[in-house]
């Protein structure tokens, strides 16, 4: 072996993680028993009335009086009914998968964008999830052979002919380490400046500091012909964040982001707190994530899972609302989450305000921005004349919507933890829309120096298109029309001396003072 060659993770690859087959998710990201009794229960109660049923009917009619229940139950497809089979009704494959985290089914999948292959290359890592994940942070800055050769040596199980494997497939290549594989712009610039890398990623930066919050960064992709007519086209709001926009557009693998200071995550959902592209950070960087209390099992401790699959080594720092981190010259505050759970459900979700002497800029994911959120944003910046920037989702009119629900067809999903501890009697309270109200907006335009409005969280970039089902890429996503933001734009002129929208583009910095 040539001990002078270096090694990279490739652009085209990022890691993914699931529990046996079933992707990560907020349901299957923490341990519940509740969630496993359920299961045995629904299965027990199932198989217990199908005997009743068959006593009383025939056999036909029993099986659909049987269907008919099976029906009005929550999470019913989480088992079948085999008509030949004993018992009558089983667990699905893969169904405990679904629902609670299991360390020892942990599989770390690797997604190549370049080669598009229908099944990614997995290493079933279970507990040595923070081993492959120290080997993975390493390869995506570069190592020598030799280095990782001796890291390979040290661990617990033997991991080189995995990652002998991900060599062969060229989803690690050899590099020149002298090559810079980091955007020149995300490198230079003094004034505080901020950038939108795609869904709700930013990067905020100084001449000091630099942090992310939200890192959901994608592998680079080579576009398919199908592709080429589906993802690109002038009607979405991408060509507007894009220069040039078009299958030759920049993309960004987390490999090439900025030496950071921290990320900040804001909750627990995987387009915002990515155990994937969080593997490919430094193991010393720290990453800031929501507190998390036992009571609150709609939930994910984000900072147990984290140390949990991707090591101890990784720095987490918890952060309560109203407190304050300073990391250089970049002082951050959390301020309440609201909203992506029904009314009854209070979480300690984190949105942030990034503030320095000469800029402000509030990233509120996916949260409704309250009146609360706009009396702690005026109270913090009505005396600083300093531009402020609002990273938010949609303006809307302010109504209420009738319960919270992640799908307008279907109460409980496969995604999220609400639907198992909401009472019945919370599933159609009036609930805040994601977003800003025009009012509040308003409000906060007139009492801050508000210069900027970053419609964001709402995916707005191609590789969120991917439409092929069964492609390991497709990312499922809502994305802003160029209509959408034509509206916006008139919005925002009929507020006297309001904000206009953010003219960033993708990857590349825009100024926010003259400092």
């Amino acid at each position: 072996m040539e001990r002078n060659r270096h090694l990279r993770l490739s652009l085209f690859t990022v890691p993914d993680l699931s529990i046996g087959r079933a992707p990560l998710t907020p349901q299957n990201s923490q341990v519940d028993p509740k969630r496993l009794e359920y299961l045995e229960g629904m299965v027990a109660y199932l198989n217990s009335l199908s005997k009743d049923l068959r006593k009383r009917h025939s056999r036909s009619e029993a099986l659909s009086r049987l269907d008919k229940v099976l029906l009005q139950l929550p999470y019913s497809e989480l088992v079948k009914i085999n008509t030949s089979g004993k018992p009558l009704v089983t667990e699905i494959p893969g169904a405990r998968d679904r629902i609670v985290f299991n360390q020892e089914r942990l599989r770390i999948t690797f997604l190549d964008g370049l080669h598009r292959r229908p099944e990614s290359p997995t290493i079933p890592a279970g507990r040595y999830s923070p081993e492959v994940s120290q080997i993975v942070s390493k390869l995506s800055r570069g190592i020598s052979e030799e280095s990782l050769a001796h890291i390979l040596g040290e661990c617990e199980v033997d991991l080189s002919p995995a990652f002998k494997s991900l060599r062969d497939l060229q989803l690690i290549e050899e590099i020149d380490p002298s090559a810079q594989i980091v955007p020149q712009s995300l490198l230079e610039g003094k004034k505080d400046r901020l950038t939108w890398l795609g869904h709700a990623c930013v990067l905020f930066q100084t001449s000091r500091s630099s942090v992310c919050v939200d890192p959901y960064l994608r592998p680079h992709i080579k576009w398919t012909e199908k592709e080429l007519k589906s993802s690109f086209s002038n009607s979405f709001g991408d060509r507007l964040f894009f220069e040039p926009y078009g299958p030759q557009l920049t993309q960004l693998s987390p490999a090439q982001l900025p030496p950071l200071d921290a990320v900040f995550v804001t909750h627990q959902d995987i387009d915002h707190c990515n155990l994937g592209g969080l593997m490919m950070l430094p193991e010393d960087l720290p990453i800031v994530v929501p507190d998390s209390h036992p009571d609150h099992m709609w939930e994910v401790n984000l900072s147990a899972l984290i140390q949990r699959v991707l090591g101890r080594r990784r720095k987490v720092i918890r952060l309560k609302h109203g407190e304050t981190i300073t990391i250089g010259d970049i002082r951050a505050t959390a301020f309440p989450f609201i909203g992506e759970m029904p009314s009854s459900l209070k979480t300690l979700w984190n949105c942030y305000l990034f503030e320095t002497n000469h800029a402000a800029v509030a990233c509120t994911a996916d949260s409704a921005v309250t009146d609360e959120s706009i009396e702690f944003l005026i109270e913090r910046l009505h005396e600083k004349r300093k531009p402020f920037v609002l990273c938010s989702r949609l303006v809307h009119s302010g109504k209420n919507s009738v319960g919270y629900r992640d799908e307008t067809e279907s109460l409980f999903n496969f995604t999220r933890l609400w639907a198992w501890y909401v009472p019945i009697w919370d599933l159609f309270q009036p609930a805040e829309e994601l977003g800003i109200s025009e009012s509040r907006f308003r409000k906060l335009a007139q009492r801050t120096n508000l210069r900027f409005y970053l419609p964001y969280a709402m995916g707005t970039a191609p590789w969120y298109r991917i439409v092929d089902v069964k492609d390991p890429l497709r990312v499922p996503m809502a994305n802003l029309s160029a209509s959408d933001l034509q509206t916006l734009s008139e919005t925002l002129k009929g507020i006297p001396e309001g904000p206009s929208l953010f003219p960033g583009k993708f990857a590349q910095p825009f100024p926010l003072s003259e400092a």
